[in-house]
């Protein structure tokens, strides 16, 4: 009764014989009914151990039953599920019986569940990796400091601020080391000021001495840090160089004064007026590089063409095909819509498409990020509804960490199985996609309806399956398409698509998606969009070669 209220199977193991006896927990854990007889873990263990475990499991009973000792064998392995085929992490805990001769007779131990306790190692592990990868890519200075206001972390545009070669140059020191002495001062006070109340100090303007005599201004927020339990370590700081900003605003200053004084003078007034409309010019003129220069990295990091993903049998009778083909066309220089389109084991293929809340640079920067958890969550790509689930959660926290309350972003993720043939699909408060079979009308596929990432940590998504014909074609979209308008204000609609469709048949999923596009083009009557496009289609076991399908070349408005 013990053992079955801490879910912990018992096994018994005769080694002569080669019998071996579990209970049910055991057989639970290997999905095996009561009666079904199940194999021995020990001695054929590639039939219940993943592949990548089974030699190591082999190797430690081996050396546990050579190795005289009275201590206990502890091995750590992934158990398959004969029935579900999943997996799930146990402890294999055993203590070994030995005859007169100090043969070994009979092994008797537990399997110990600790696939819970391996999840949570995980995730510790997932959520240190993000914040290291977010503070890393912020352009800001983040760092912490203990009581003693000593460097304990910090990232590498600090080192850069800091002019030393690496972020564990700064462990261990203090500001005496880089600035003047009047300054040090101040910043211990400040920060003993923080610890103190538990107060924060945010977005002040500092004026920075060097020990070299330069002279530097920077907006810097700092406040408590605090551990698990609620006691003080120390600081955190984040700071940015505003130096040009102030030394620009004192120029402004500046000039605001000669201004004053040359009124009444015409020529001295024109004169100002035309320097300060250089100014503005040359502001202006940098921060459209600035833009131009984002939205071709934007660009750079999306694929220029989608190759095609096939799956053939073992036998090589049967092969299926996914071919691709997309555009892309932000309406502000950087756009808040990204898409991907990669591999999923032997047979599978990941479809994401995503639009974050709004245009410009702040959109841009959560695709980026939406971008880089794609990838770090790439293990889950095979659910669908988990795939969403786990994005949305990491999202929710960054974005809390941040401060960043007003953004959010919708996505549709869709795995194909080339093997199967099924589409499983999840959405996130997205537009639902459209299906095109061969010879049938077009039909808008009906998903469960769910919030767009970023807004609930503890949002679930749920995912349907649907199965495909040879020649079916998804068009996946971003609401940039339905919501273009036209000049008397009415919006394109997803019928009008669908209609346009099922009336023009177009031959390959290139024509489909150009077509598509140019007639929302045609309908709206002029090239300035309103909101970002994107376009992404997939077309299962092709039924006709596609013409070009080799310059399968995104379209990119410029």
């Amino acid at each position: 009764m013990a053992l079955q209220a801490a879910e912990e199977g018992v096994y018994c193991w005769e080694i002569d014989s080669g019998n071996i006896h579990y209970t049910e927990r055991c057989l639970q854990m290997m999905g095996l009914p009561r009666n079904q007889l199940a194999p021995n873990i020990f001695t054929d263990p590639e039939q219940t151990i993943h592949e990548e475990d089974a030699a190591f499991f082999r190797h430690s009973v081996e050396r546990y039953l050579d190795t005289p000792t009275t201590i206990p064998m502890r091995v750590e392995v992934r158990l398959r599920n004969l029935t579900s085929r999943g997996w799930k992490w146990i402890r294999v805990n055993g203590l070994l019986e030995r005859d007169a001769e100090q043969k070994p007779v009979r092994l008797v131990g537990v399997w110990v569940d600790i696939t819970r306790r391996k999840a949570a190692d995980y995730q510790a592990r997932e959520e240190k990796e993000l914040f290291r990868t977010l503070i890393e890519h912020i352009p800001n200075s983040v760092y912490f400091k203990n009581r003693e206001s000593r460097f304990v972390l910090a990232n590498s545009a600090t080192a850069r601020k800091m002019g030393v070669s690496t972020p564990a140059d700064l462990i261990g020191k203090t500001d005496e080391y880089f600035f003047d002495e009047s300054m040090c001062a101040v910043s211990r006070s400040e920060e003993r000021e923080i610890m103190e109340s538990g107060r924060a100090l945010t977005s002040r303007i500092h004026y920075e001495k060097w020990k070299d005599g330069s002279e530097t201004w920077t907006e810097i927020t700092k406040f408590p840090w605090y551990d698990g339990h609620g006691c003080l370590k120390g600081v955190v700081g984040i700071s940015s160089d505003v130096t040009p900003l102030v030394e620009a605003e004192h120029k402004a200053r500046e000039a605001e004064q000669k201004a004053r004084e040359a009124e009444g003078k015409a020529r001295a007034s024109e004169r100002a007026e035309r320097e300060a409309k250089e100014i503005i010019d040359r502001r202006n003129q940098a921060l459209e590089k600035e833009l131009d220069l984002a939205r071709e990295i934007q660009l750079s990091l999306l694929p220029y063409s989608i190759p095609a993903r096939s799956w053939t049998s073992e036998d090589g009778s049967l092969t299926h095909t996914a071919a691709f083909h997309h555009i892309f066309t932000p309406c502000a220089g950087v756009a808040g819509d990204c898409f991907e389109v990669f591999p999923v084991g032997d047979s599978g293929v990941g479809i994401m498409v995503c639009d974050v809340m709004g245009h410009g640079v702040p959109a841009a920067l959560i695709a980026s990020m939406l971008r880089g958890l794609m990838e770090q969550l790439s293990p889950q790509a095979g659910s669908p509804s988990l795939f969403l689930s786990s994005l949305n959660r990491q999202l929710t926290r960054i974005l809390l960490r941040a401060n960043i309350i007003n953004m959010y972003a919708t996505a549709l993720y869709v795995y194909l199985d080339l093997k199967t043939g099924c589409l499983t699909l999840s959405s996130a408060g997205h537009p639902n996609p459209i299906l095109l079979k061969p010879g049938d009308r077009a039909e808008l596929l009906a998903l469960p309806r769910s919030l767009g990432l970023g807004l609930m940590e503890a949002t679930c998504y749920k995912e349907v399956e649907i199965p495909l014909k040879a020649g079916s074609r998804l068009l996946l979209y971003t609401d940039g398409l339905t919501e273009a308008a036209n000049a008397q204000g009415e919006e394109l609609g997803v019928d009008r698509v669908m209609q346009f469709l099922e009336e023009t048949r177009p031959a390959h999923i290139k024509d489909m998606i150009v077509s598509t596009f140019r007639y929302t083009g045609k309908f709206t009557g002029c090239s300035d969009l309103a909101d970002d496009i994107c376009l992404l289609g997939v077309e299962f076991d092709p039924l006709n070669d596609e013409p070009g399908a080799e310059s399968n070349a995104p379209q990119q408005a410029r």
